[in-house]
């Protein structure tokens, strides 16, 4: 309804508010609550992000674009490490923490004065003149820029006839397309998002296939065990046989390091290799990294003696799980970490991206709690090893959803893949 400069205006406002309440809190109930409205903030964020960059990139380099946002999420959490180090012998150190989450959110904000509006959302709301302005200013030429706009416009009344059938109950599109009145109704349900809801709660088989694919991308992205791993790692490593604080410590940063090193692989080679062989490959080292971890744990037992000097005497079980971790992040961060936000937002059509985008965000995260919640539950019930295991055939099943399901989309214009 307000476009995706508005919103990313939102985001950035929400998400300082909850950062300044955070770090001025005086109390656990307002650090609760500015933390819920931080997350509200990422949320709207991360729909926000691959929606807005997929819809002003070049079909050629679109892939590697909507990929920064890993790449800057991943030096966001470096950043994290060493501020969190750096002020961990500051009598303030927590409030330090959060106050410098308040420095993104108003770079953001200042940048909006450059940015321009998604030419793409400008040619939903019939401003194609205000589109053709920003088109000349991303596109190399103005004859590109006029071939895209025309294409845009083209797609876009496509669409808008397309619904305007289902809406009126027509059976002849020629007939929709001649009824001047049902046009025009038609636009206003777009402009103001309404009926799109209703395509995606009841869709056709066309967009029903499109939602499974985006749906089940998020789904296996963060069922994978990614977020157990980001969160858990200290304690799996203290598992296998790290005891030492120190040691801890550098492993930690050691798999943080491996995983944003890591991003920019997928975003070279996202626009050239392609998204599909990338999600394989990526699927498929994440189970055999996964299953080495679980062999690794199964192999220590009981054996360990806590009081051994580290890591001079570190076990080979120790090492190998410290290892398959890192190669675990360096292949989720070269497909699954990447990837899943770059297909969602290339495959839908204009008038459906970002309701989808959203409707994707909403299963990422959900089952990104729910994974964090359960892990050491999961972890009691069937063992360390168990979990492992368990997270390797997750992976592998999605090797299999990828091979069976994703379409490869690199190369290909928003508006070729909506036809």
């Amino acid at each position: 309804m307000i476009g995706r400069r508005k919103t990313m205006a939102v985001a950035a406002l929400i998400s300082l508010l909850g950062t300044v309440q955070m770090t001025l809190a005086p109390s656990f109930s307002m650090l609760l609550t500015g933390r819920l409205l931080t997350g509200i903030g990422v949320g709207i964020s991360l729909t926000i992000a691959p929606l807005y960059i997929s819809e002003v990139s070049p079909a050629e380099i679109r892939g590697r674009m909507v990929s920064l946002p890993e790449v800057f999420v991943n030096i966001g959490i470096l950043l994290g490490y060493l501020a969190n180090y750096l002020l961990s012998t500051s009598p303030i150190n927590w409030r330090l923490m959060l106050g410098f989450g308040c420095i993104p959110a108003v770079l953001l904000l200042s940048s909006l004065i450059v940015l321009p509006e998604s030419p793409r959302w400008l040619v939903l709301q019939n401003r194609t003149r205000e589109a053709e302005s920003v088109l000349s200013k991303i596109c190399r030429d103005r004859e590109e820029a006029l071939f895209t706009l025309s294409e845009m416009i083209i797609t876009a009344k496509a669409q808008t006839d397309e619904l305007s059938c289902s809406e009126a109950g027509a059976t002849d599109i020629k007939q929709a397309l001649t009824n001047n009145a049902h046009f025009q109704s038609n636009q206003k349900l777009k402009n103001d998002g309404s009926g799109v809801w209703l395509q995606l709660l009841c869709p056709t088989p066309n967009v029903r296939k499109l939602l499974i694919i985006a749906l089940s991308l998020q789904f296996f992205q963060q069922a994978s065990g990614i977020d157990a791993l980001v969160y858990y790692t200290p304690s799996v490593l203290n598992q296998s046989g790290m005891t030492s604080k120190s040691t801890l410590l550098g492993a930690t940063m050691t798999v943080g390091i491996t995983k944003a090193l890591f991003v920019p692989v997928a975003s070279i080679y996202l626009d050239t290799v392609g998204r599909r062989p990338l999600l394989l490959a990526s699927s498929l080292g994440m189970s055999a990294a996964m299953a080495v971890v679980g062999v690794s744990l199964a192999s220590m037992g009981r054996s360990l003696s806590p009081t051994r000097s580290l890591p001079s005497q570190l076990e080979l079980g120790s090492i190998s799980a410290l290892v398959a971790i890192c190669a675990y992040m360096a292949f989720f961060s070269i497909g699954f970490g990447p990837i899943c936000a770059v297909l969602t937002s290339e495959i839908f059509p204009s008038r459906l991206r970002s309701q989808a985008l959203s409707l994707g965000t909403v299963m990422n995260r959900t089952v990104s709690g729910g994974v964090a919640f359960s892990f050491l539950s999961i972890a009691n019930a069937i063992g360390p090893p168990g979990t492992f295991f368990l997270f390797a055939g997750i992976c592998l099943a999605s090797a299999v959803f990828v091979y069976t399901c994703i379409p490869e989309t690199k190369g290909k214009t928003l508006e070729e893949l909506s036809k």
